[in-house]
Formats: C-alpha cells, sequence, structure tokens
C-alpha cells in the first residue's frame, strides 16, 4: 500500500512528464508561436535587428512585444547579429527600462539576448532572476544559462532550495547544466532525490552534461520506453523529445551501461527518427555495428 501511495504522489507531482526537458526551455518560444501568423499579419517584416529594437522601445503596447519576440528569432542566427558595442547597449539599456513594460516584452528580449550567446549580456539578465512575473523571470534564468554566465551561478543555486516554485527549480536545474560550472555537482547530487521526478531527471541530465554519472540510473530509466507507462499523461510526442534528450547524452556520458538500451532502441523502436538517433552514437561512440 505504502508503494502504491508514493507511486500516485509522484504521479501527482508530475502533469507532463518531460515538462522540464523541453517545455521550461523553450515554453516561453512556444507560447509565441501560438501567435505566430497573428505576428505576421500584424507586424511589417523588417530586415535587421536595429529596426526591431527600435520598434520595441517606441512602438505602440501590442507591437513591441512582437517586435521582440522578432528580435529573438533574428538573434537566434548568428550572422544576423549586429557587430560592435552600440547594439549591445541599446540592447540591456532596452531590457532594464522594460520593467514596467508588458511582461512578454522583458521576455523574449532576455531570450533574444540569450540566443546570442554573448556574456556581455550576462549582468543585465541576472537583474531578471528577481522579476515578479514568472515567464520574465524563467527567461532570464533559462538565458543566463544558455549564455554560460557563471557569475550567476551562485544567485541560480539559491533558487533550487525554493521548493514554492518548482517552475524555477527545474529552470534553475537546467541553466546550471548548461553553464557547466563543476562546483555545482554536490547541489545537483542532492536532488537526485527529490520528490519530484522532473528535478531528478534534469539534476541527472545536468550531471552528465558536467561529466558526472551519479545520475545514471535516471538515465536509463529514460532510454526505457516502458517506463512512461507509470506516468499516463505523457503522450507520445513528449516520450520522443525526452528519449531523444536521453539518447543524446549518452554521447557526453559514455558508459558501456547504455549499450543494450542503444541496442535495443536501434533496432525495436516504433520511431524511426529515435531509433536512427541511437544507431549513429552506437556507431560514432561506442563503435557497434550492427
Amino acid at each position: 500500500m505504502s508503494e502504491l501511495n508514493t507511486n500516485n504522489k509522484e504521479q501527482s507531482t508530475v502533469t507532463v512528464l518531460v515538462h522540464s526537458f523541453f517545455v521550461i526551455p523553450f515554453i516561453i518560444a512556444v507560447f509565441g508561436l501560438i501567435f505566430f501568423f497573428m505576428i505576421q499579419v500584424l507586424i511589417k517584416e523588417s530586415s535587421s535587428a536595429e529596426e526591431y529594437l527600435n520598434q520595441v522601445k517606441i512602438g505602440s503596447s501590442t507591437k513591441r512585444w512582437q517586435s521582440a519576440f522578432e528580435l529573438g528569432k533574428i538573434l537566434s542566427n548568428p550572422k544576423l547579429i549586429p557587430e560592435g558595442e552600440t547594439f549591445k547597449k541599446e540592447m540591456v539599456l532596452t531590457y532594464k527600462n522594460s520593467t514596467n513594460d508588458n511582461p512578454l516584452v522583458r521576455t523574449y528580449l532576455a531570450l533574444g539576448m540569450g540566443r546570442t550567446g554573448d556574456q556581455y549580456y550576462g549582468e543585465a539578465l541576472m537583474a531578471g532572476i528577481d522579476d515578479v512575473d514568472p515567464n520574465s523571470r524563467s527567461a532570464a534564468i533559462n538565458a543566463l544559462g544558455m549564455i554560460q554566465y557563471k557569475p550567476a551561478v551562485d544567485n541560480i543555486k539559491k533558487i533550487l532550495k525554493d521548493k514554492n516554485s518548482s517552475e524555477d527549480r527545474l529552470t534553475a536545474v537546467i541553466a546550471l547544466g548548461m553553464i557547466g560550472d563543476e562546483s555545482v555537482v554536490d547541489d545537483l547530487k542532492k536532488l537526485l532525490l527529490d520528490e519530484e521526478p522532473n528535478i531528478r531527471w534534469d539534476a541527472s541530465i545536468a550531471l552528465a552534461k558536467l561529466g558526472d554519472s551519479s545520475g545514471i540510473n535516471e538515465i536509463l530509466n529514460l532510454l526505457d520506453r516502458s517506463y512512461f507507462d507509470n506516468y499516463k499523461n505523457v503522450d507520445d510526442w513528449e516520450i520522443v523529445q525526452a528519449m531523444m534528450i536521453a539518447i543524446k547524452i549518452t554521447e557526453k556520458l559514455i558508459d558501456d551501461k547504455f549499450i543494450p538500451k542503444l541496442k535495443y532502441i536501434a533496432s525495436n523502436d516504433p520511431n524511426m527518427k529515435i531509433r536512427d538517433s541511437a544507431l549513429k552514437i552506437l556507431k560514432n561512440t561506442y563503435n557497434f555495428t550492427f
């Protein structure tokens, strides 16, 4: 009976199994995609990041967040990122001035800065950790991870202790994994015993990125499609995303324990994308051929 209660409790803590693997990092981007077609109608396509940033500063309330969204898309392309300090200074100033604006403006600006991979934005983004709006706060934490800003590690670690903010904790774990500072290893190991499965899985992935195998059992679970049968709220698309991430991390955390799982996946998984991914890693990383 106690085991049943434990399982029920565990399921109740997870609305969507792989929430942390792809929803947190991309939740705001997905939200933006909902409005994608509306944006295309309402905002004229601009040719440069500078023009979009100018619209964020002087545009109407609706146009500002739309322009910030489009700006973020441009900044994800290294070839389109403006050179020189002027644009970066204006970007930081605009972000600072967005505190009382529509939260979407600040959210998309943060993600845009993160997508550049430029640590220049780190200090400005650290202020976003304390934002009241959950989306802009999450965007700032995520962006700090994307630019691998190590000075933010201590502030992000504090979020791990906040049991009342599960989404922030998930975002923080992911960000710490992206930053890659080995000082967080002990903090992440403690999370392998967390009552929330999402936290455990993200911690195991983050540890693997740091070359630590403490979470290998969690990763092995994620390589087993039948494991997801324990979570009825998970659809096949979500399972695919989680398995793809788990497969990819076996390329970083090389261990022979992964081989039987990868072999089975490569031969039997119903999703050809997953099978192909497992097969490539078996060949390229584990020197295994069928």
